[in-house]
């Protein structure tokens, strides 16, 4: 029967709760899943359980070089104080390259010791062992200095040995956490990246599930679309309750050929044009792509669709046909006179009396002159839309321009006459001479086309706080009230006869003109009947006024 002394039996004793804590400490660190916290924590515990001053832990990288050092024990200003972490020389290289820990009594004279930094606290024993996982060292935990004053001994290595084993499973697995939430992360913001891609395409994105086409994304521009201007709900859209394919003619598209059930067959569709009804009831045409999508396996298991709402394009269409059509119409009376004077000159001119020839003459130059200006707006209209409209102004006077242009135009119409009043202190304008007169001569034209009776048509100008007015009034069929705001609209004449001829671009042209110049064109009426004024506003030509003053 073996005995023991007392002083063995408290040794046992503190051995077993020694080791006890140990493993409850292994257990504590093995509950923590961030890397950071793990790491601090199990620094603590160490110089906790085994009862020293100074505990550290080294985490190495895989060449073996110290990515991190963490202390216990010591406070963050002497950790200032003594400067960067060490790089692994000496002692602490030693430990790294051992597979059992070693024991250091007196760190000072130990030959393998290259002593201590400046302002490091001291310390005489050590203790260090590697954090092994598997065959692959992880880190190194090194303790110094026990409280109690005794020399560390082998239970001392085998206890901290233990929190190394522990130790490292649950490093290892915080880490194998670390990476799975950057992946998390990673996934989360790939989503929410995908997410703000889709809501700013300026198509609507839908996907819907191979299995039954309910809807299980939709992005913004699909809400919108299938909403409009109602607040579109937070849940996910419903065909044929929030929205319905239709075929051209109004049928709904049956459910086996709908996009989604087509792409959910493996079908790609691409520019298919239907027409979408929505959650108000408005019907709008569509044009419709749709695709599927497959998992890692293969298989398919949802179905993009993509709708862009082509109203506008459809509009567009329907402008352009007009406008063809306009310009063709417009084009031909000029271009019939032309051809039809200047081809019965040129065959019969001995046998026109030589009044009749000059009327003729007269004609082909009006019309040439008009074809020559419908001309020029067409290819200021193109610069405008292209945005290669660029003024080049300069100080211009208004009485010569006005005068001039209404002279030129005086000589197509004899039941007009045009009475301009300007004054001669009306400073000029900061203005391009030649867009300015470009849209006098469409105002004056507009003139006399809405005065088919005749009668004055008065230009004044006036100087109005740094800027000049020039007005030109008619005294022909007016314009009514609700119709004023649509004048400057492309291809519109609002309320104007059918025996009027026009395009409706001269006074659309005109204010994207006298905008490009830094002014304003607009209109008044005092309704049917009552003539119409236009009035452009243009700045006095820059430095006028202090030239004046």
């Amino acid at each position: 029967m073996t005995t023991f002394s007392k002083t063995q039996r408290d040794s046992s004793e503190i051995d077993r709760r020694t080791l006890i804590a140990a493993y409850e400490a292994s257990l504590a660190v093995a509950a923590e899943v961030d890397l950071d916290p793990l790491l601090q924590r199990l620094t603590d515990l160490a110089r906790e359980v085994v009862g020293v001053k100074y505990c550290a832990l080294s985490v190495t990288n895989q060449d073996g070089s110290i990515a991190s050092f963490i202390t216990s024990g010591i406070s963050a200003e002497d950790r200032a104080a003594i400067g960067p972490p060490p790089v692994g020389r000496g002692l602490l290289g030693v430990i790294m390259h051992t597979d059992d820990g070693i024991i250091v009594p007196d760190i000072q004279a130990d030959p393998r010791s290259i002593g201590f930094p400046p302002n490091h606290p001291p310390m005489k024993s050590m203790i260090g062992v590697p954090v092994m996982l598997i065959d692959r060292p992880v880190g190194n935990l090194y303790l110094c200095d026990r409280i109690d004053g005794r020399p560390f001994n082998e239970q001392d290595l085998a206890v901290v040995s233990i929190l190394a084993t522990h130790a490292a499973t649950a490093f290892d697995r915080a880490r194998l956490y670390a990476q799975l939430e950057t992946s998390r992360r990673g996934a989360e913001e790939q989503r929410d990246q995908l997410r703000s891609i889709m809501d700013n395409l300026p198509s609507a994105v839908i996907i819907q599930s191979a299995a039954d086409q309910s809807v299980e994304m939709a992005n913004s521009t699909a809400m919108n679309l299938f909403f409009g201007s109602i607040l579109a709900p937070a849940t996910v859209p419903v065909y044929d309750r929030d929205f319905t394919l239709l075929r051209e003619h109004g049928e709904p598209v049956p459910r086996h050929q709908q996009p989604a059930a087509r792409a959910a067959r493996g079908e790609i569709i691409r520019n298919m044009q239907l027409m979408l009804r929505k959650r108000s009831g408005q019907i709008v045409p569509v044009l419709v792509q749709a695709g599927p999508l497959r998992d890692a396996d293969g298989h398919i298991t949802r179905a993009v669709v993509v709708l862009q709402d082509i109203t506008a394009l459809r509009e567009a269409e329907q402008l352009k046909d007009d406008f063809i059509s306009l310009v063709s119409h417009e084009l031909r009376t000029p271009i019939t006179a032309v051809y039809g004077g200047s081809h019965l000159l040129a065959n019969q001119r001995n046998s026109v009396p030589e009044e009749t020839a000059q009327e003729l003459l007269n004609d082909v130059v009006i019309e040439s002159e008009r074809l020559n200006q419908m001309l020029e707006n067409l290819l200021s209209i193109n610069s405008i839309r292209a945005g290669r409209l660029e003024p080049d102004t300069e100080p211009v006077l208004v009485e010569p321009l006005c005068r001039r242009v209404a002279a030129d135009i005086a000589r197509r119409t004899a039941i007009h006459r045009f009475e301009i009043d300007i004054d001669p202190s009306v400073p000029p304008v900061e203005a391009d001479a030649n867009h300015l007169e470009q849209v006098l001569r469409n105002l004056y034209e507009n003139a006399i086309k809405y005065s088919p009776r005749g009668g004055a048509i008065r230009i004044t100008a006036s100087e109005e706080a740094g800027a000049v007015s020039i007005r030109v009034s008619d005294e022909g069929i007016g314009i009514a009230q609700d119709h004023l705001d649509q004048l400057f609209e492309r291809f519109r004449r609002p309320g104007a006869p059918a025996t009027v001829r026009g395009m409706g671009l001269g006074l659309y042209l005109s204010r994207h003109l006298v905008e490009a110049q830094g002014g304003e064109l607009s209109v008044s009426s005092d309704g049917l009947g009552k003539g119409a004024t236009f009035t452009i506003l243009l700045p006095v030509a820059r430095g006028w006024s202090d030239t004046e003053s």
